[in-house]
């Protein structure tokens, strides 16, 4: 007797291995104060924008997929589906991530209200320093959190600001409004955008080889090896000095000038080595 499947199972235990590709991006993310919601939603725009590319063209008209077959496939009301193609992909993003936010970052709520709330900035519209603790002098810290964060404790709300960096916390336990959006070195848009064009080669090129094995891309690579912390010290710059003359030299060979023939369209490839190390 064949065994049933169940379609909701299988989902789940492949979206669950799925998930593990997505560790790097969520520490992104928890380091610069992105939330979850806020990233599903960003989601949800993308997943409708790579369906419209995807999903297969009419076969008679060719022309692209309906916005209802795109809401089948990504399980979105082709309602959204419509909003999100008339918005455009990154307008339609930037407003729901937006209101996001707004309505699920209790971080964020609690640095606009003391950025905007005349409670809680000086004359000239700048937040004010604030005690943590209530008192009857000034408004505290504790005063902002729950208005603008009900429910939560001022403490743990301060030590999340203090860990993205949105706040200083001074001597005599004043807080300080640092920044709406702090960045830590090295993350900017730029550095994380060439991160994620990296991130999406590599899993292009391994889900090709699992999707469609006929057409395999090239990938290798070492098995486990085990290093002391000064072994490691002393054979990263070898690996790397290695990695780097053999990619010069594969460069130099494959990017000479070469006849090609005239109406025929150059694809462009590359090769990619990175290290990697289990912590």
């Amino acid at each position: 007797m064949a065994q049933s499947v169940n379609p909701a199972n299988d989902h789940y235990n492949m979206a669950k291995a799925l998930s593990a590709a997505l560790e790097p991006l969520i520490d992104v993310c928890l380091k610069i104060g992105i939330t979850s919601p806020e990233m599903e939603s960003l989601l949800r725009v993308a997943f409708v924008q790579r369906a419209f590319e995807k999903l297969p063209r009419h076969a008679n008209s060719g022309r692209g997929p309906s916005v209802s077959r795109v809401g089948i496939a990504a399980g979105v009301h082709r309602t959204e589906v419509t909003r999100i193609r008339t918005a455009g992909g990154t307008t339609s993003a930037r407003e729901t991530m937006e209101t996001k936010e707004r309505l699920y970052s209790k971080s964020a709520r609690v640095l606009h209200g003391w950025k905007t709330d005349s409670r809680f900035t000086s004359s000239g519209g700048l937040p004010l320093d604030l005690p943590i603790e209530k008192n009857r002098q000034r408004r505290s810290f504790e005063d902002l959190v729950e208005k603008y964060a009900p429910g939560n404790h001022a403490g743990t709300v301060l030590k999340e600001l203090r860990r993205r960096g949105n706040v200083e916390l001074l001597a005599d336990e004043i807080i300080r409004f640092r920044s709406s959006t702090p960045r830590s070195k090295g993350v900017t848009p730029t550095n994380v955008s060439q991160a994620a064009k990296r991130i999406r080669r590599l899993g292009e090129t391994l889900f090709q080889n699992i999707l469609e094995p006929e057409h395999a891309r090239l990938y290798e690579e070492t098995g486990k090896i085990k290093l002391t912390p000064e072994q490691l010290r002393l054979l990263r710059p070898v690996i790397e000095r290695r990695a780097k003359t053999f990619l010069q030299a594969l460069e130099s060979e494959f990017g000479l000038p070469k006849a090609t023939d005239k109406g025929v369209e150059a694809t462009t490839v590359g090769v990619s080595v990175f290290s990697w190390q289990d912590d």
